[in-house]
């Protein structure tokens, strides 16, 4: 039996998700895929917070890329639980705003 029944496949539409091989494993593991169209950051909270991050290390003069993992890391620890639940929570709006928008951008 693939993945549990009450489960989803999400896919947030990287090139990668249209590999031959990948999209034979989902068909035969995933009773049901969930697509969205490109550039949707309106239904994937992660693309929320990769941008919180990125706003965090911005404000640091880094010059190498271990100092840039460092900082990555180091931010990322710091992120508070209250910022991904927030954006979880958000998504009921966000997602009625994509219908209202009917699938094109939204201020999200």
């Amino acid at each position: 039996m693939g993945i549990l029944l009450h489960y989803k496949l999400y896919l947030d539409n990287d090139p990668k998700n249209n590999a031959h091989i990948y999209r034979l494993w989902a068909l035969y593991h995933c009773l049901q895929v969930i697509g969205t169209p490109a550039q949707s950051p309106d239904f994937n909270p992660i693309e929320n917070i990769w941008n919180h991050l990125n706003n965090r290390i911005r404000k640091f003069k880094i010059s190498s890329k271990n100092e840039l993992r460092e900082k990555l890391i180091s931010e990322w620890d710091k992120i508070e639980g209250n910022v991904c639940a927030n954006l979880v929570k958000s998504m009921p709006k966000r997602l009625n705003e994509v219908i209202k928008c009917k699938g094109g951008p939204t201020h999200y």
